[in-house]
């Protein structure tokens, strides 16, 4: 997990916000928060693009590839539901890899009052999301065990430890938009760290592209756009998983439960029920997985 801050999270921030503004009939999401932690020239590119109509902004942003804008609101509302689904399930911990400028821990700071939550990122991405956050609420949320890992020296669970966690605890995991820049092996080790490390009933959620996008078998602008990006952000996407084999790619860790949202089940669930026009990507899926 590499520093993020000051890449793709950035111009997926300004997507949340961007989606909060919506009416609240066609709000798929709601991250109230994003503007806040964003870097200056997100609010910048913000004050630019409000005085456009939203039909024009909703074009310009699908001309990067179909359905992108849709899948990153329902992705947002979905981890969103499952993390306060988990957090009434009675978990211990709340563990958010990759925080990047993840905002679950303080927007849900009322449902997570008697539970740890562990913020982990590259120490040079921390460094910027605790500015923000000082900036935001005038100090450090003291619920919030901020734990920056440079993977290339130090060791997950020693750091996670050091902060206090507790790896015979339930815990909730997200990983969130992270798996599609590492590697299957760096993929595979993570899932199987959580797995290792943490109690019964403990899960994770995480999302992914399809890897039939990746070799060109899915056509996809998507992918193009994604690609370009790695000239600018060093991010070059690594990692897929074939469609209809998350569940089995899972349980060959360990994992006892699976399940997959592919995008016509996310579409059927979030966008159908309020904006049956608008289109979400068929690249991204997202699969959660239970220790049972």
């Amino acid at each position: 997990m590499k520093n993020r801050a000051s890449g793709t999270a950035e111009g997926v921030a300004y997507m949340r916000y961007y989606e909060s503004q919506r009416p609240e009939t066609q709000r798929i999401c709601n991250d109230y928060l994003a503007y806040n932690l964003s870097a200056w020239w997100i609010k910048l590119a913000a004050k630019i693009c409000n005085p456009f109509p939203r039909a024009f902004l909703d074009w310009a942003m699908e001309k990067k590839g179909k359905g992108v804008s849709g899948f990153l609101a329902v992705r947002t509302r979905l981890f969103d539901d499952y993390v306060l689904e988990r957090l009434k399930n009675g978990v211990e911990q709340y563990v958010i890899l990759g925080a990047g400028l993840d905002s679950r821990a303080y927007r849900f700071a009322d449902s997570i009052s008697d539970v740890k939550v562990f913020e982990i990122d590259h120490p040079s991405s921390q460094t910027i999301k605790k500015e923000r956050v000082v900036k935001c609420f005038g100090k450090l949320l003291a619920y919030v065990r901020y734990v920056p890992v440079d993977f290339r020296n130090d060791n997950l669970l020693t750091c996670l430890k050091n902060a206090g966690y507790n790896p015979a605890a339930k815990t909730v995991f997200t990983f969130e938009g992270v798996s599609m820049y590492l590697d299957e092996g760096a993929v595979k080790e993570t899932l199987t760290f959580i797995l290792g490390n943490s109690g019964q009933g403990s899960s994770v959620m995480f999302d992914y592209i399809y890897a039939e996008a990746l070799d060109g078998r899915l056509k996809s602008k998507v992918i193009s756009h994604m690609n370009s990006l790695k000239f600018i952000f060093n991010e070059p996407i690594l990692f897929g998983i074939e469609i209809g084999m998350a569940e089995s790619f899972i349980q060959s860790i360990g994992f006892g439960k699976v399940e997959d949202f592919s995008p016509q089940r996310l579409y059927d669930i979030y966008l159908k029920p309020c904006v049956p026009n608008r289109a979400i990507s068929d690249v991204y899926a997202v699969a959660a997985a239970y220790k049972t």
